[in-house]
């Protein structure tokens, strides 16, 4: 005989009960509303960064020098210091020119100025400081051709001069673009990114872009860092005008 035991449920333990699910409920929203709050700084940006190692005469590292960049448009200042390799890193910084410099005691500041930051890009930063018996500082002053040895992408930034002052047919910035050795825009004037009747893209503008002999749907676009594509047929999602573009990169290899 199978037999089926049922007991009363005691008003004290319901409301117990009760509490516990009440407080469940209120951390699962509280945790809801910090993911949300937080979620937007998670965002990747368009920065850049400088590294680099800084020594003595003698070759020898210099650990706890403080390496400080500085914005030279915003004025904005940043600064780290040596680890006991002499190494030092200064990343996420915005796009722009910068004067970087060294300082630690008994030995003379050291600064390199009119260093051009593009977007993805991470410059390496030699220092080499004297003794401070010398009275002369150490400036280096020009934008020497930066080879990124940190980076493995191939691609070309198209800078701020060549947005402003190149023409353009219809402010389409996305002929810039094409500068970049490998990216060519459709030619096909029945193109679903050109032309095509039923196209949201299209109805934008024509604007696609091939890039290595890919499909134009398999451009990836980031503004700021922050996915930018139309997610029905592969195109751009926001054309941002001409106006609003500082600079831009096309990556060919990533």
């Amino acid at each position: 005989m199978k037999r089926i035991m049922m007991g009363a449920t005691c008003p004290e333990s319901s409301h117990r009960l009760a509490n516990k699910t009440l407080h469940r409920i209120f951390f699962f929203v509280v945790a809801c509303a910090l993911a949300l709050a937080v979620s937007p700084a998670m965002y990747g940006q368009a920065t850049g960064s400088f590294s680099g190692t800084v020594l003595d005469k003698s070759g020898s590292s210099v650990s706890g020098a403080t390496v400080t960049a500085t914005s030279q448009g915003t004025g904005l200042a940043r600064d780290v210091k040596t680890d006991s390799t002499g190494h030092y890193l200064i990343p996420l910084l915005p796009v722009g020119t910068y004067t970087v410099r060294v300082d630690f005691a008994n030995f003379q500041s050291a600064e390199s100025k009119n260093l051009k930051l593009d977007v993805d890009q991470a410059r390496e930063l030699d220092f080499t400081l004297a003794p401070a018996t010398v009275v002369s500082a150490v400036t280096v002053t020009g934008d020497a051709v930066a080879v990124e040895t940190a980076n493995p992408s191939l691609g070309q930034v198209i800078t701020s001069q060549q947005v402003a002052q190149l023409p353009l047919n219809g402010r389409d910035f996305v002929q810039l673009a094409t500068l970049t050795a490998g990216a060519t825009a459709e030619t096909n004037p029945n193109s679903f990114f050109t032309s095509a009747a039923s196209s949201e893209v299209a109805a934008r503008g024509s604007f696609s872009l091939s890039v290595g002999g890919s499909r134009p749907n398999s451009t990836d676009w980031l503004l700021d860092g922050v996915d930018n594509n139309e997610l029905t047929a592969g195109g751009i999602g926001i054309f941002s005008s001409i106006d609003s573009i500082q600079e831009f990169k096309v990556l060919t290899y990533t």
